[in-house]
């Protein structure tokens, strides 16, 4: 392995930087909107403060449609999607968008379920004590939630991680799209296995920190 490492090491650096780009972007957005599209699900649902039952339905089927289908075929089936918003279905860019989505959609039922699992009487307590709705949600739920928000919100780039490769397949760069073109089609399973283990490497930094900071946060 180490002359794999020797022989693809400019290679590797730049494929290791796509990929943490891909995976950066993506999480970003995926936290941005899945939290807030998760804590709108929970907001949205029967009994719930704010029930509306049509937007509860409209954003929970846009998101099981996109969990859906298989990710490969997603990538697939955005790429006019993609040229049409950047002016290329391929590469680093239009990798972001499939990842933006599917991390958006996976991390809004993760969120959804934590917000769900709180206390049923967290409301009530807000009210006696003179909360408004906006303070609620604001210095009751979200803090409440906060520590398994982030290890939802770390399940969600690990997952992100893992879809980065699948999108190597038709040339959207980084580690995965070297592993498959350069170690598997010519055969140089040693590449293979670096790769692999910068993988586990990067999954185990970012599992561990995320552990660290829930356990950190977390008063309850």
């Amino acid at each position: 392995m180490i002359d794999a490492i020797i022989t693809y090491k400019e290679r590797l650096i730049i494929a290791l930087l796509e990929t943490l780009d891909m995976v950066l972007v993506s999480s970003l957005i995926s936290i941005i909107f899945g939290i807030s599209l998760g804590l709108l699900l929970f907001l949205f649902r029967k009994n719930s403060i704010y029930q509306n039952k049509l937007l509860y339905s409209v954003i929970s089927v846009i998101s099981n449609i996109i969990r859906s289908i298989p990710f490969i075929l997603f990538i697939i089936v955005l790429i006019p999607f993609n040229r049409l918003i950047i002016g290329t279905g391929f590469g680093v860019n239009a990798s972001k968008i499939p990842l933006s989505l599917i991390g958006i959609a996976s991390l809004s039922r993760l969120a959804e379920q934590t917000f769900i699992k709180l206390d049923n009487n967290l409301y009530e307590t807000s009210y006696t004590m003179g909360s408004s709705k906006k303070s609620y949600i604001k210095y009751f739920l979200l803090n409440e939630a906060r520590g398994q928000l982030v290890l939802n919100i770390t399940t969600t780039i690990i997952s992100i991680i893992a879809y980065s490769t699948v999108v190597g397949t038709i040339g959207g760069g980084g580690l995965g799209y070297l592993a498959i073109n350069e170690g598997f089609s010519n055969f140089q399973y040693n590449l293979m296995w670096v790769i692999i283990i910068i993988m586990i490497i990067i999954v185990s930094v970012i599992q561990t920190g995320g552990n660290l900071i829930a356990r950190k946060i977390d008063k309850r």
